[in-house]
């Protein structure tokens, strides 16, 4: 990928496609800092974000959901929020958990299982299906309430049903 320049505005929705080997992953990495380029710069507010200092903060406000989302051996809880004490109390907390397990269309999954939120999921989530464990790692991304979310295929062990109701939460967010 060469000479590649763009703008995304806050609030925007973009895709990034093409073929295999173009550069899709490359440009995500470069975009998540996860990569530096080899020329050019990354602006935040028009501010550079490469050795600036602010490469962690702006980390911080990224959630990347792949298509193989990697589970803990705990509860679905606890690989929703991930441990982080993001949330002042355990209402907002538990509000928070309510709204991104309704849009990562968890509810009803999670209604039928005995110990409900408290149920273990296998070592990598051996105890679920692949689109569980999809709706799993999208509820995680939506529950750090990121400022960037990049999703890479995260729906493509999901029915098309639930893939159009999720594109159609994750629009309207």
């Amino acid at each position: 990928m060469k000479d590649l320049n763009f703008k995304i505005n806050k609030g925007e929705k973009i895709g990034i496609f093409g073929y295999s080997g173009a550069g899709k992953s490359t440009l995500v990495d470069i975009i998540s800092t996860l990569n530096k380029p080899t020329t050019g710069e990354i602006l935040i507010d028009n501010k550079k974000l490469i050795n600036s200092g602010s490469i962690k903060a702006w980390q911080n406000e990224i959630s990347y959901v792949s298509q193989n989302s990697v589970l803990l051996d705990d509860t679905i809880k606890n690989n929703i929020t991930f441990f982080q004490k993001k949330y002042l109390d355990e209402t907002d907390m538990n509000s928070k958990l309510d709204e991104v397990i309704n849009n990562a269309q968890l509810s009803e999954f999670i209604k039928k299982l005995p110990k409900g939120l408290e149920t273990s999921v296998g070592d990598l989530g051996n105890r679920l299906s692949g689109g569980q464990i999809q709706r799993i790692g999208i509820a995680r991304a939506l529950y750090s309430d990121p400022d960037l979310l990049i999703l890479d295929e995260p729906t493509s062990a999901l029915n098309s049903k639930i893939e159009k109701e999720i594109f159609t939460i994750l629009k309207d967010l």
